[in-house]
């Protein structure tokens, strides 16, 4: 991930932006003041350490005045004055500081703080209109809709994100393009089209918000409510409206959605191709077809693809997605969930001739997936839990937790014998999720693998960051694990779980009371034994004395 600081980026662009004087403006303008009265000891305690990257700062986007500041220091935090043009709209930015820190005033008038979006974890970003802004006014049968969305400073990495009606027509769409800067979409909208409007957004990546600072975050309203917001994703949709009701009849069907994002940013200027995907029913080997689509990537078309399909519920079904050869080196990114379980989402990068990859979802069987002579059936489920208490960084608890096996959840399914180990393990992690996990929730995998008893086994990192999970072979739940070192980093924990029965030596131990038994019993043994000896003795001392007293000759020869 290619980032850049704003103090890096635009030192050249800085100018001197406060004043201890108040300016004259011309006509046709009027004078913008920020005004701040946070204490120094309000500063060292909010900033104890110098951060860049942290660090609060003010601009002033579009202005012809190109007007950034950023405050290394509290010695830095001075009032802000310039002159702004009357009769046009600008727009205030003032990060990382909080809202009762400071105050906007416009041509001699104090203005309520605009809109606010989450920023670092501690203080937001927010965002005040100045001058002439007009947004829309909606009748007494409509509903405001108003799409805020903060670009942050991941100047490479933009989003898409709209708002379709029931019937797929765009109400708002749009893609990030510049940064720090606040993008705000209005429209107004029937309020009778009961649940009839869904948000939409996806990304190439996701990111972990603790790690970066000023990362892109979003707030949704609906008739003045917030709906929905964010600061990580790969993909999110949500319907909104009034009695909103679920795609598929739950009584009978499953529901299963794709996503896909492809800007053809690696492909050049002109560039023209599509994907191709197909959802089959899988019932004792035999495929049935169910669905089928194609996702066209091009100059005119949304990078953003959405798909809702309603499937026979309790059903196995193979999802297949196939990439054309002219496929961006860079790849793509993609999720597949069926009934609020996760099955993909991740980057794919069909550069290596790999030009289709198939995901199994919902109630599969060995029989009726996988060859029962070579073949056995492995599942996994994974949920996270609802907050991360392990990740926290500047006080904030991270919406995430990382894919990664040194900070985060990672596993792996392979040979349990490191010599029959190839270069590649069998399944792993990174070929289902991509940069992170989302919390509360679901995971699955189901795949079919080589028939084996304990030559094979799963490997999860010990530490699972607050998540469970669960592990099936045939259907039956495996229970046998066993924490283990890292082969390389001994520190490490791993937990593994042979893909068969009885795999781990069986160590006999006996209780304390079987020991002392059996103590009991040996004395006992020794003391019938030494009893039994004595009589032998004695026996044997008296027949001599016998044969003594019947033979006279041998007492006289003595």
């Amino acid at each position: 991930m290619l980032l850049f600081s704003k103090s890096t980026l635009l030192l050249p662009l800085l100018a001197s932006i406060s004043t201890a004087t108040a300016l004259n403006c011309t006509e046709g303008q009027a004078l913008l003041e920020v005004k701040y009265n946070m204490t120094e000891d309000t500063w060292n305690s909010t900033y104890p350490t110098a951060d860049t990257e942290n660090e609060p700062f003010l601009y002033l986007p579009g202005s012809a005045q190109f007007s950034l500041h950023n405050y290394h220091s509290f010695a830095d935090l001075v009032d802000f004055e310039q002159c702004l043009p009357r009769n046009e709209c600008s727009e205030v930015v003032v990060a990382s500081l909080p809202t009762n820190s400071y105050q906007i005033r416009f041509d001699g008038n104090s203005l309520d703080i605009g809109v606010e979006i989450p920023f670092n974890g501690k203080n937001p970003v927010t965002s005040t209109e100045v001058g002439t802004c007009t947004k829309p006014t909606c009748k007494d049968s409509e509903a405001l809709v108003d799409l805020q969305y903060w670009n942050g400073d991941l100047v490479f990495i933009g989003s898409t994100y709209r708002i379709e009606d029931r019937n797929g027509n765009y109400i708002i769409n749009a893609t990030s393009t510049s940064f720090d800067s606040l993008t705000r979409n209005r429209a107004c909208v029937p309020r009778d089209n009961a649940c009839g409007y869904t948000f939409l957004i996806g990304n190439l990546i996701q990111w972990d918000p603790t790690l970066y600072v000023d990362t892109p975050s979003y707030n949704l309203f609906y008739d003045g409510k917030l709906v929905s917001k964010g600061d990580s994703w790969l993909f999110g949709s949500i319907q909104f409206g009034d009695s909103c009701q679920p795609r598929c009849n739950q009584d009978n069907e499953s529901m299963v959605e794709l996503f896909l994002y492809d800007d053809g940013s690696s492909s050049g200027a002109e560039y023209d191709y599509e994907y191709g995907w197909d959802l089959t029913l899988v019932t004792d080997g035999a495929s049935v077809p169910s669905s089928s689509g194609v996702v066209p990537i091009g100059p005119s078309k949304s990078p953003l693809y959405h798909e809702t399909i309603c499937t026979p519920k309790a059903s196995c079904s193979s999802f297949v997605i196939s990439a054309p050869e002219n496929a961006p080196i860079m790849g793509m990114s993609y999720a597949l969930a069926m009934d609020n379980n996760t099955y993909r989402m991740k980057q794919w990068y069909p550069i290596n001739k790999s030009l289709n990859e198939t995901t199994n979802m919902g109630s599969c069987t060995l029989r009726g997936l996988c060859d029962e002579h070579s073949q056995d059936l492995f599942e996994l489920e994974l949920h996270t839990p609802e907050r991360n208490t392990e990740d926290i960084v500047n006080g904030r608890s991270s919406p995430v937790i990382r894919s990664d096996a040194s900070d985060g959840i990672s596993w792996v399914f392979d040979y349990s014998d490191v010599v029959k180990r190839e270069q590649l393990p069998i399944l792993t992690e990174s070929q289902y999720i991509g940069e992170a996990y989302e919390l509360d929730s679901s995971y699955r995998t189901v795949e079919c693998v080589p028939k084996s008893e304990c030559d094979l086994a799963f490997n999860i990192t010990a530490d699972l960051h607050g998540a469970s999970y669960i592990v099936r072979k045939n259907g039956v739940k495996l229970d046998d694990s066993r924490e283990l070192p890292d082969e390389v980093f001994t520190s490490r924990m791993w937990i593994m779980t042979p893909f068969g029965q009885n795999c781990f030596p069986v160590e006999r131990r006996l209780s304390s009371g079987a020991i002392a038994g059996i103590i009991i019993a040996c004395l006992v043994l020794l003391s019938v034994t030494i009893g039994v000896i004595m009589g032998c003795l004695n026996r044997h001392k008296e027949r001599q004395n016998k044969r003594d007293e019947e033979d006279p000759l041998s007492e006289s020869l003595l």
